[in-house]
């Protein structure tokens, strides 16, 4: 039972931080392309640092996950909901490991990030979250 407890607790720890993490980045993003500026270098470094820690957060979010999983329910054949909940995780996961490639290759070649991949990443990433939380929502449900 503590080794459900832990990884619950690490699990809703990495929630929260990949959450507000890609909250902060996206807010970032968005404050620059409004005022119709890119990101000063040191602006760019704090967001590749947060497109960082979010993907940790993710890969600990996904590492917890699949091992609850299995000690729960010992399947991950828990129904459609279930695996639409792994769908937008797995699009989650790609989207923000594509973020760290893209800021990374950005910052090598000393230029802003691509402004329409700075857009399309916002909107990919909610409607993946709304899977997930549409998914778990239905799955823990009884």
């Amino acid at each position: 039972m503590s080794l459900i407890i832990a990884l619950k607790f690490f699990h809703y720890l990495s929630l929260f931080l990949a959450g507000g993490l890609g909250v902060a980045n996206a807010l970032l993003a968005k404050a620059h392309q409004k005022a119709g500026m890119p990101p000063a270098p040191p602006v760019q470094k704090t967001m590749m640092t947060l497109a960082r820690l979010g993907l940790v957060a993710l890969i600990i979010l996904w590492v917890t996950g699949v091992i609850l999983t299995n000690q729960l329910y010992g399947s991950f054949n828990l129904g459609w909901a279930f695996h639409l909940k792994l769908l937008g995780a797995t699009v989650l996961l790609l989207v923000v490991a594509f973020l760290n490639v893209h800021l990374a290759d950005s910052a090598k070649k000393g230029t802003p990030p691509n402004p329409k991949i700075m857009n399309a990443i916002p909107y990919i990433a909610r409607t993946s979250l709304a899977a997930v939380l549409i998914g778990i929502a239905v799955v823990t449900t009884t």
